[in-house]
């Protein structure tokens, strides 16, 4: 006899809605397949439970990770007046404890030993939560997760607790240009339009008031807004869709519906009085960018004609005739970006975002005029049926040979699709083009005019006479200026784009021609080494290829970094317009200087990769370097690297690591001042040098034939190796103890301060880095517990691994808006005393999940080619790869026990062998300790790690 679940199945298949019986929890009302791509062999089956819970399940047999999302169809754009950022709060508060699972660690501290990671955040309109764990752990996660939607506990002591976590969260970000700017608009947000609001929370709006506790805020907010007919669920796993389907009816039958009606909006994002405004704001980095917004209705339903993406593909196109060349070609932007901004039932806005030059700072109404002038030529020449057929032609592409994605960003994508696509189309809605219709684009290109638009300019310089709340942000305001004419001959550059000549045509998979299970060595020359391997898991037509290229030149000193920098950005420049169309037509690259060299990156389809690569390497090699670009280049690239001194505090000390312990490396702002005192004719001399003495480590892997690969490696031996090949080795300062061991202080402008201790693995082995992996998955839960949840130290605490140059090491880290770097090195400290009595208690989960994790298969082709690419970079010129090195690792792991893993831990965490990066002193006068002032002078002495 068929069981129950098996009936189900039958009905579901002949296309039958279904309920469950009175005895059993209420499950389906319908269920249906959507249609998927012919490359994804996963099942997929969509369902609403009785409660009007819209379910997505996704089985896929072979998956090593679960993943689950939920999205709310609710967001700060509800929260009550006076209580901005009480959704956000309470999206923290879900993860503190249920009426089942009443221990405010329980949940992370699940998460850590099922080998999963877990997240949450909130939007305008909804709130999403999401995580992962390994299979054998899904059915008790999704019973723990369904409790948030059922049962919270909001324990009092944990909603004072977490508001410190919120208002840290908002501290932390005070500088964060983003929020700054959306403060600024906030301004002039229709006040009507839920936009135009606070939306993170702190102390001010989250407080206890005499007629309302927040906590109780929070729970009426909880119960009156919370409701299952205004979820999506998506739950990913191997299991059938029998048993997923079985496991979301027992665990989210039970919640609530309301039937809380879907939110809806009418008044307008911009009243009418404050369009045709210039809204300049002072940034907190280095930024040149001018934003046009153009408020626009609700565009969700015409997802199978894409006008919006019409009208963005055209007026953010970076080819030859483009808006962005022409700006380019007078000096006014190096980058450009059209695209809109979707609120949901809030409607939204289409955004032109320019990158500025100091030119195109100053002369930012020409800039505005060149935008419209672009507009207006779309709107000229009308939107056409050729150009909407080919993005049709390369969404189908791309459709069909879809590849996986990691299973978070995938019930992520999935849930908010869900909330974006009729049920049907959930899985290809994004890739449909059914209908071509000109006037639905007209209609949208009618609102880009300059009367419908409100402008906002990043000005580091200006005079400001106003101030936005809660971020501070100095802001002014002014009409719009009158735009220049702009000559017609100058016009006549301005040419929408003619069809794409990298449309891939030959996609066919080749038959495979060698069974080597790693790729195998098809060049082995002092100059040059190439891998290869055909692949056998995808079956796709696409190939990644990688070359790292070692030269002398790069290395040498920090006036040959700065050369190289430049050099690789004007390349890049020169590039742009001609590989712009094999990046819309799935095909791309990137060029980027590392510590002793260049690293060369092409993925895609591999119909057109080799004529993509031949025009990189003439360019590098034989690159027009003009004078005009050069200053623009330049300039920007000052400022991307100035600005990596404008991050999180937590995040600069994290960047001062490598700079303090490993040569060839320099800090930002070192790097930035090189770079201004660095002309073209420098760069010049640099680029005649580049290949000279080099050597060249290549892999191909994909749908490419060895003759193939030996073709393109001659073109790599042909231009980018001259000479004996000679290379600089990388040296890493090995910490030796020292009484108080080490410190170095970094000045942050930033309220926050922040800690960061560096801990060096006492060697390099495989068992040390058995043993720091296991540290790591060990304290990473337990760290954050105490540290934040319980001391409310601040919003950023973690612990991660650090491997620098292949030596393993870890971190701990903290950010406080309240606590002094040496508060924290005391927290520090005390939570590893307390390392011993617990360290090892849950040694085979913790070991589960990490040999889970080296053993997953990878998920798509370019997370294959990047582990044997590792392998490949790690063995050096000259060096034995090893393939297999991650099951080497994973049989050093199942040697750990918690004696071997106590006693390392005494050795790791020796106070005598750490070095803290902190933003103010940490020890005292009188302590000892060695402060590292003279960084070239302090990583230059004592034993160094040679890195290959």
């Amino acid at each position: 006899m068929l069981n129950r679940f098996a009936w189900i199945a039958l009905l579901w298949l002949c296309g039958v809605a279904v309920a469950w019986s009175a005895d059993n929890p209420p499950a389906l009302t319908t269920a249906f397949t959507p249609e998927k791509s012919p490359n994804d062999d996963r099942q997929y089956r969509y369902l609403e439970l009785a409660n009007g819970l819209r379910v997505l399940l996704v089985s896929s047999p072979e998956a090593e990770e679960s993943a689950v999302a939920l999205r709310v169809n609710v967001g700060s754009a509800v929260d009550p007046v006076g209580r901005e950022g009480l959704a956000h709060f309470l999206e923290h508060m879900l993860f503190l404890g249920t009426e089942k699972f009443p221990e405010p660690d329980g949940w992370p501290g699940f998460i850590a030993t099922s080998g999963g990671t877990h997240n949450a955040y909130t939007a305008l309109d909804h709130t999403l939560y999401f995580y992962t764990v390994r299979p054998a752990h899904l059915a008790q996660s999704l019973e723990r997760f369904g409790q948030f939607f059922t049962a919270p506990l909001f324990t009092e002591a944990y909603v004072t607790r977490e508001r410190e976590a919120v208002n840290a969260e908002y501290q932390a970000k005070i500088k964060d240009d983003a929020r700054r700017s959306r403060a600024v608009l906030n301004h002039f947000t229709n006040p009507a339009h839920p936009a135009g609001r606070f939306t993170v929370g702190n102390l001010n709006t989250l407080a206890d008031r005499e007629d309302e506790p927040v906590r109780d805020a929070l729970i009426d907010f909880y119960q009156r807004e919370y409701s299952a007919n205004i979820m999506s669920l998506v739950v990913l796993g191997p299991q059938s869709l029998e048993q997923l389907a079985a496991w979301a009816s027992s665990y989210f039958a039970s919640i609530p519906n309301k039937n809380i009606a879907a939110p809806t909006n009418a008044e307008p994002l911009f009243k009418k009085d404050r369009l045709k405004t210039l809204v300049r704001y002072q940034p907190v980095k280095e930024l040149r960018e001018l934003r046009l917004m153009f408020p626009i209705p609700n565009s969700a339903g015409y997802y199978p004609e894409k006008p919006l993406t019409q009208i963005a593909d055209l007026l953010g196109h970076e080819g030859k005739g483009s808006l962005l060349s022409a700006l380019k070609q007078e000096g006014l932007a190096v980058a450009l970006w059209a695209g809109d901004s979707d609120m949901g039932p809030y409607a939204g806005s289409f955004i032109v975002s320019v990158t500025l030059t100091d030119k195109g700072q100053r002369e930012y109404a020409r800039v505005m005029a060149w935008v419209f002038a672009a507009i207006d030529l779309i709107v000229k020449d009308g939107p056409q049926a050729w150009r909407f057929e080919e993005l049709a032609q390369l969404a189908a592409i791309n459709f069909r040979f879809q590849e996986r994605q990691r299973p978070s960003a995938w019930v992520q994508q999935l849930v908010n699709q869900m909330n974006r696509y009729k049920p049907a189309d959930i899985l290809q809605g994004g890739y449909m083009y059914e209908r071509f219709d000109a006037s639905l684009t007209q209609y949208f290109l009618n609102f880009l005019k300059p009367e419908h638009a409100l402008v906002l300019m990043a000005d580091n310089d200006g005079a400001f006479s106003h101030q936005a709340a809660d971020y501070d942000t100095p802001y002014a305001t002014a009409p719009l200026p009158v735009l220049p004419a702009i000559a017609p001959q100058a016009l006549q550059q301005l040419r929408l784009p003619k069809p794409n000549p990298f449309v891939p045509s030959r996609l066919q998979v080749r038959e495979r021609v060698s069974d080597s299970p790693v790729p195998e060595r098809l060049i082995n020359e002092p100059q040059l080494r190439l891998w290869h391997m055909q692949d056998n898991q995808f079956n796709l037509p696409r190939s990644v290829i990688r070359i790292q290229l070692r030269t002398p030149s790069v290395g040498k000193n920090i006036a040959s970094r700065a050369q190289a920098e430049l050099y690789v950005a004007m390349v890049l420049d020169e590039l742009n317009e001609y590989s712009y169309p094999a990046f819309l037509a799935g095909l791309g690259f990137d060029v980027q200087v590392t510590a002793r060299g260049l690293e060369i990156t092409v993925a895609g389809y591999n119909d057109r990769q080799g004529l993509l690569l031949t025009e990189i390497l003439e360019a590098l090699v034989s690159p027009r370097l003009e004078a005009a670009r050069f200053a623009n280049v330049r300039t920007e690239l000052i400022r991307r690297t100035r600005n990596g001194d404008r991050q999180p505090p937590y995040i600069q000390l994290l960047q001062q690591i490598v700079p303090t312990l490993y040569q060839p490396a320099w800090p930002q702002h070192a790097l930035a001042d090189a770079l201004a005192n660095t002309g073209l004719a420098e760069v010049k001399t640099f680029g005649r040098e580049l290949n000279q003495n080099a050597q060249a480590d290549m892999l191909a892997y994909g749908n490419l034939l060895p003759p193939e690969a030996r073709q393109l490696a001659a073109l790599v031996r042909q231009q980018l190796v001259k000479g004996n090949a000679r290379d600089l080795p990388g040296k890493l300062k090995v910490l030796t103890n020292v009484r108080g061991g080490y410190e170095r202080d970094v000045e942050v402008n930033h309220p926050d301060d922040a800690l960061v201790i560096y801990h060096q693995a006492p060697g390099h082995s495989l068992t040390d880095r058995a043993h720091v992996a296991m540290l790591v998955q060990s304290l990473r839960s337990p760290f954050f517990h105490q540290l934040r949840t319980e001391q409310q130290l601040g919003y950023v605490v973690f612990t991660s691994a650090l491997p620098i140059a292949d030596y393993p090491g870890m971190v701990l880290v903290a950010q406080s808006p309240k606590a002094t770097p040496l508060e924290l090195r005391t927290a520090f400290d005390g939570f590893l005393d307390s390392v011993p009595e617990w360290l090892g208690d849950n040694l085979p989960a913790h070991r589960e999940a990490l040999l889970a994790e080296l053993n997953e298969k990878p998920r798509n082709l370019a997370d294959q080619a990047g582990r044997y690419w590792t392998a490949i970079a790690d063995a050096g010129p000259g060096g034995e790869v090893d393939f297999y090195r991650r099951d080497a690792l994973a049989d050093a792991l199942k040697e750990v026990n918690a004696v071997t893993l106590r006693t390392y831990a005494y050795q790791l965490f020796d106070p005598d062998r750490r070095i803290l990066f902190a933003t103010r002193p940490v020890a005292s006068e009188t302590e000892p300790v060695t402060r590292v002032t003279d960084v070239d002078t302090f990583k230059a002495e004592g034993p160094q790690f040679i890195v290959p």
